[in-house]
């Protein structure tokens, strides 16, 4: 393993936790207690450690894929390097909008642009995962569990836009 790993790891984690984090630290309950919610609530004490789990993940597949994208050890080199860009590319602009679902979910001016964000950080998530799996299997894994929790999430938020918008009681 090399040093980049942790570097890898610290970027995302750092980037997202220091983004999102005045809406996912545990003192910052009120927004979530504000929100009409679905019967299969995520509780606001799992979501920071669900997000570091995310990112970090996240970062360990990356680091994967930039190995193989530079050693070419199980894919030729073409390949190796056409889908690490694509599927790193894809990773950071999924990562970008993920990072920034929180806040929007909190403190954003409605909860179906906190859903858009989501959906357009998934698809990102989605379009790597793909990227990833041509590389590598176990980096392609890591990006399918990132892909699964963003999507867990924004049917989560999907239900918080269904429930305000047909007016249901909490």
């Amino acid at each position: 393993m090399s040093s980049w790993i942790v570097v890898s790891v610290a970027i995302p984690l750092g980037l997202g936790l220091g983004t999102s984090f005045t809406a996912l630290r545990p003192g910052a309950i009120d927004w979530h207690r504000r929100l009409r919610k679905p019967k299969y609530n995520v509780p606001h004490e799992a979501l920071l450690p669900l997000f570091a789990f995310l990112y970090t993940i996240g970062g360990i597949g990356a680091f994967l894929v930039c190995n193989e994208m530079i050693l070419a050890r199980n894919t030729p080199e073409l390949v190796a390097a056409r889908a690490g860009r694509l599927g790193l590319g894809f990773y950071w602009l999924g990562l970008t909008f993920t990072v920034f679902w929180p806040r929007l979910l909190a403190f954003g001016p409605s909860l179906k642009l906190a859903l858009a964000d989501m959906v357009v950080g998934g698809l990102f998530m989605f379009l790597a995962m793909i990227q990833f799996f041509r590389l590598t299997v176990v980096g392609g894994m890591l990006m399918l569990v990132c892909f699964a929790s963003v999507t867990a999430l924004g049917t989560w938020n999907a239900a918080l836009v269904e429930i305000e918008r047909s007016g249901l009681p909490m």
